[in-house]
């Protein structure tokens, strides 16, 4: 499944023993691990070289920087979900873990149930993120999540939205068509579209949404749009904004 990448988790872990059991914890619950790193310095470099989804870093990390220091330089590079692990349950190391906002704070040993609930709460938070106020563009773009994370078969798995050819609407589920795969997701049409970046995507029936890099052709006579190998119809009343996003010359 080609279109369908499992979420990387960045472990920052020192103690060797402990960070096997996660890299094999994250396995088993379907996640794809990254590292781990045993110091900051290495997490830095992995956070910038590999495509990152979550970062799940002990509090207690050895060397010049700890885990929370390091988890505000990562936050400065770009918006990540973090997960913290301690073994320490003061207030003083919390009261300092809370302004970066994490998805959990969890005290060592965690037990895999607990770490696969606290995973998918991560994951959950990072599909629908709090309504922020208006950005310029470049900073909307910048901030943008380019994919969306689906269950399916047991699973969460992501969907990168350039991979989106389609999306259709049926009652309450919506049928995200990809390049010979289509997923189901239960979501209601008209909060799937606040997912999606309206500079690609643009609607063309009452129950349709097509991604604009993947039209092919378009018949203004009989308003039909073939969009990869579907052919569509269009409906009068976003036929001229069709027209319109699509630049036609001639």
């Amino acid at each position: 499944m080609p279109d369908a990448l499992p979420i990387r988790v960045l472990i920052v872990e020192d103690e060797p023993l402990y960070a096997d059991q996660l890299e094999l914890h994250l396995q088993r619950l379907g996640y794809e691990p990254v590292g781990p790193a045993a110091n900051a310095r290495t997490a830095l470099a992995l956070f910038r070289a590999e495509a990152v989804d979550l970062v799940l870093l002990d509090v207690q990390l050895r060397g010049a920087m700890d885990g929370i220091e390091l988890a505000a330089e990562l936050l400065a590079q770009r918006p990540v979900p973090l997960l913290f692990l301690t073994s320490c349950a003061d207030d003083e190391t919390f009261a300092r873990a809370r302004p970066l906002g994490p998805a959990a704070y969890l005290i060592k040993p965690v037990a895999p149930d607990a770490l696969q609930r606290a995973m998918a709460l991560a994951v959950d938070g990072f599909m629908a993120p709090p309504a922020e106020p208006a950005a310029a563009p470049a900073e909307a773009a910048a901030g943008r999540s380019a994919a969306l994370f689906v269950k399916e078969n047991g699973l969460l798995e992501k969907i990168l939205l350039d991979s989106i050819r389609s999306v259709e609407a049926s009652d309450k589920t919506c049928r995200l068509v990809l390049a010979g795969r289509v997923v189901q997701v239960r979501m209601p049409l008209r909060e799937l579209v606040r997912h999606l970046p309206a500079d690609r995507f643009v609607q063309i029936q009452r129950s349709y949404f097509v991604n604009l890099d993947y039209i092919e052709r378009l018949d203004p006579v009989r308003h039909l749009v073939q969009v990869g190998e579907q052919v569509l119809p269009v409906s009068e009343t976003y036929h001229a904004e069709l027209l319109r996003r699509l630049h036609t010359l001639g």
